[in-house]
């Protein structure tokens, strides 16, 4: 019986260290001399054409403070990497993301699958609290549901943050199956003892 509860708890342990791959939660870094830029996009770095995709940047000075979008005139730009023309500038939004208050982001919906970069620039609004910078991140949009051919890449309505889903799907499995054993060695347990 102990070793069965030895054998369970590791296959427990194993199944929710293991995880698998975790959406939601990557985010591309770069960085200059003065400042760096935290990438992301929903939804998990994975936008399919014609459906909306919330892009969002953190603003990091040398130190650690975050800027907040009131003090960068930030710029946003959507280049196809099929031609090198710039399909979109969007106007960017401070938004709320993660634990990241006062963001830049935006929502786009790209016209087709393929390659694009994003480019985000800005600058500071006065003085000069943070060097100017540029930035370019690439993405790979996949056929979506609705790929549109003609119009391109625009801005939706003011970008809200997403909430989070709860937790992961692999977690609720391992819960599920954490109780399923745990139910199992109790049934032996009192079939053992009567």
């Amino acid at each position: 019986m102990v070793r069965l509860l030895r054998c369970s708890s590791l296959a427990i342990l194993a199944i929710g260290l293991w995880g698998g791959p975790q959406p939601g939660y990557a985010h591309t870094v770069k960085a200059s001399e003065s400042i760096a830029v935290t990438f992301h996009l929903e939804p998990d770095h994975n936008p399919r054409a014609g459906e909306p995709a919330q892009v969002w940047f953190v603003l990091t000075q040398k130190g650690g403070g975050t800027i907040p979008l009131a003090q960068c005139d930030c710029k946003l730009q959507v280049v196809s990497e099929e031609d090198g023309q710039a399909i979109s500038q969007l106007p960017l939004a401070a938004i709320s993301a993660e634990q990241y208050q006062n963001i830049p982001g935006a929502d786009v919906i790209f016209p087709q699958p393929g390659a694009y970069q994003l480019i985000i620039q800005g600058q500071p609004q006065t003085g000069d609290a943070f060097q100017p910078f540029q930035f370019s991140f690439p993405v790979t949009v996949a056929k979506g549901s609705s790929a549109k051919s003609s119009p391109p890449a625009q801005p939706l309505a003011a970008p809200q943050a997403s909430p989070e889903s709860g937790l992961p799907k692999v977690v609720w499995i391992g819960i599920s199956i954490g109780a399923g054993l745990s139910l199992v060695m109790l049934v032996l347990w009192l079939r053992k003892k009567q």
